[in-house]
């Protein structure tokens, strides 16, 4: 009986590792085919709208390697099961929105509660997992993630058309609030919140130059030279250098900064940022596209949009398997090749040319599909092994980083290549849409070519 009982719990662990990641999986990409109609009740522009995206991962990507040292500190259970609380209040108060400036509040509540699920999710892999199943309990993981992400573009435009955008968040609130009452019964207790050594300090700078940094970047090219996007340069310019400093002088340091001297990993981490960035800024804009320029409903954008995860999740398990006997070089420069492909491809895009859309759509999936796990385990692959733990911790980061730069970044530059700077969404010819378009993905080109370049000049061996 006992043995039928320990069974029975530990199913419900992966269960609630499984719940974890789908939640962070599927708000990552519900919300992106849903902003066109977001845009259009709110009446905002499109630089205003990729803000609904950008907070949730600028809020993740500054924040999750602070809930990443909570757990480690002995608070796995205590950050998911708060984690799983906070996503789903977060959600009820975005779906309850009805002005940018609320949604965007409560957004940022929501990349709170998801940096709490990302750091403790599979953290509990490692944690609670006899050593023997740690690998089963990391491809649940895994797979809860690839399933959210899939189903979210279908489920986002299913909801907002059949219902209304407010529906994308409120999805979220019964979910995270069984995932919450089943983490409460089924994980293990805390061993204790070691608070020694915590790098609040370090934690809070890391945050505000982020936060500056990338309203700077995304800003200027929008809005012009104004006064709050010189303050948050000239924020960043100082918090930044500060943030590196203390750092290195730190024993227990948020980033070991140190790390960056290997010039191996510094151009790993660029080519993978680069990759994150590229991706995400193409969703971003992909929805407008197919509204604006080709007519589609939120239903028929949702569908073509569920491509890439699908090509993504077809490629993926199969690339990983020859990694293994190949090396990691050889399909992170290929993934490279393919991004540089899809972005010449949407350069060419019109109102006319759907077979061309959804053959972009489909090397956008295969980008990750093939260099999904290899690029990022080159990250691991060039920090010395006592420090893979913090390797680690940093492919988290830069992947959420990624995708907030990348959403920012394409904002910017669509503002500039249309000249529409805060015009409503609703406002924008189809002539005036597609300058900014191709004019983004135009910079998509020569980013990704950089990408490849910088893959392929980091011999395998530098590992």
């Amino acid at each position: 009986m006992k043995g039928q009982e320990e069974g029975g719990a530990g199913i419900l662990l992966y269960v609630v590792i499984a719940l974890a990641m789908f939640l962070d999986g599927l708000d990552g990409t519900i919300v992106n085919v849903a902003l066109p109609t977001i845009a259009s009740d709110l009446g905002i522009g499109t630089s205003t709208a990729s803000w609904i995206v950008t907070v949730y991962f600028l809020v993740m990507a500054g924040l999750i390697l602070v809930m990443g040292k909570v757990c480690d500190s002995g608070a796995v259970k205590m950050v998911l099961v708060y984690g799983f609380a906070v996503f789903s209040i977060g959600s009820l108060a975005c779906g309850l929105s009805d002005d940018v400036a609320a949604l965007l509040a409560f957004r940022a509540v929501q990349g709170v509660g998801a940096a709490m699920l990302a750091a403790s999710g599979m953290l509990i892999c490692v944690t609670f997992v006899p050593p023997h199943k740690v690998t089963l309990a990391l491809t649940v993981g895994l797979m809860g993630s690839s399933v959210g992400a899939a189903i979210g573009p279908a489920l986002g435009g299913i909801l907002t058309q059949s219902m209304s955008w407010h529906w994308v968040f409120f999805i979220n609130v019964p979910v995270g609030i069984v995932a919450a009452l089943l983490a409460g019964r089924v994980v293990p207790s805390d061993r204790g919140f070691d608070r020694s050594g915590f790098d609040t300090v370090g934690a809070a700078m890391l945050f505000v130059s982020l936060m500056c940094g990338l309203y700077a970047l995304e800003s200027f090219p929008s809005h012009g030279v104004t006064v709050p996007s010189i303050v948050a340069l000239l924020v960043f310019a100082v918090v930044f250098p500060l943030f590196v400093r203390h750092e290195s002088a730190n024993p227990n340091p948020v980033i070991k900064v140190g790390l960056f001297r290997r010039m191996g990993l510094v151009q790993v981490v660029v080519a993978f940022t680069l990759m994150n960035a590229l991706y995400m800024g193409a969703l971003y804009l992909l929805p407008f596209l197919m509204r604006i320029e080709m007519g589609f409903d939120t239903v028929t954008s949702s569908l073509h949009i569920l491509i890439p995860a699908i090509a993504t999740l077809c490629l993926c398990l199969f690339v990983a398997r020859m990694a293994e006997t190949r090396g990691n070089r050889v399909f992170a420069v290929a993934g490279c090749v393919v991004m540089t492909v899809f972005m010449v491809a949407a350069c060419l895009l019109d109102g006319e040319r759907h077979v061309l859309l959804v053959a972009a759509l489909v090397l956008l999936g295969l980008t990750w599909g093939v260099a999904g796990g290899p690029i990022g385990s080159r990250i691991i692959d060039n920090v010395p092994p006592e420090d893979r733990g913090a390797g680690s911790s940093l492919l988290s980061f830069f992947i959420y980083f990624g995708c907030a730069m990348g959403t920012a970044l394409f904002s910017g530059l669509f503002s500039i290549g249309s000249g529409s700077a805060g015009t409503s969404i609703d406002a924008l010819s189809p002539d005036v849409f597609m300058s900014g378009f191709q004019f983004s993905m135009l910079v998509g080109v020569v980013l990704a070519i950089l990408a490849v370049v910088l893959s392929v000049r980091v011999r395998e061996t530098d590992a």
